[in-house]
């Protein structure tokens, strides 16, 4: 599991490596609970997608969840970054490098179960998560993170 917890520097391999390569297509970056396969089918499945993270205070950390990455039409060996940035300020509050991805043929379907055991929130507000491959931004996906009683209003 990751923890999002401080900002760790890009390494200069990200900026350096195959920069005319194109990047692939993500067709999914969801925060979910869990994810569950299907051992006979090998069917996915995403329980309990995240779309808030709610706390009494702030300074918070979330609770673990699971981020599912859904990835195709790559070329070769990519950098992965997982990015948390805050909304209203867009600066970045937390990152982590993950192992790299490695598209065996350019048609190869990558799917990354991510177990993130917390993100730490500086304050309530909208927050995004961003997938960076070779330091590039692929896609990225918001939730909010509130207090009980932002809730209830």
């Amino acid at each position: 599991p990751i923890n999002l917890v401080y900002n760790e520097p890009y390494t200069q391999t990200f900026m350096d490596r195959n920069a005319n390569k194109p990047l692939p297509h993500c067709r999914a970056i969801l925060l979910c609970e869990d994810v569950g396969e299907d051992e006979a089918t090998g069917a996915i499945s995403l329980i309990n997608l995240i779309e808030h993270f709610k706390t009494d205070t702030f300074p918070a950390q979330t609770r673990p969840f699971m981020l599912f990455l859904q990835l195709y039409d790559g070329i070769g060996r990519y950098g992965v970054c997982i990015e948390a940035r805050a909304l209203d300020d867009d600066t970045s509050v937390a990152r982590a490098t993950l192992s790299d991805v490695d598209f065996p043929e350019r048609l190869a379907k990558i799917e990354m179960m991510v177990p993130v055991d917390s993100v730490l929130l500086p304050r309530p507000g909208r927050y995004e998560l961003a997938l960076l491959l070779d330091g590039q931004e692929l896609a990225k996906q918001h939730f909010d993170a509130e207090t009980d009683d932002d809730i209830e209003q």
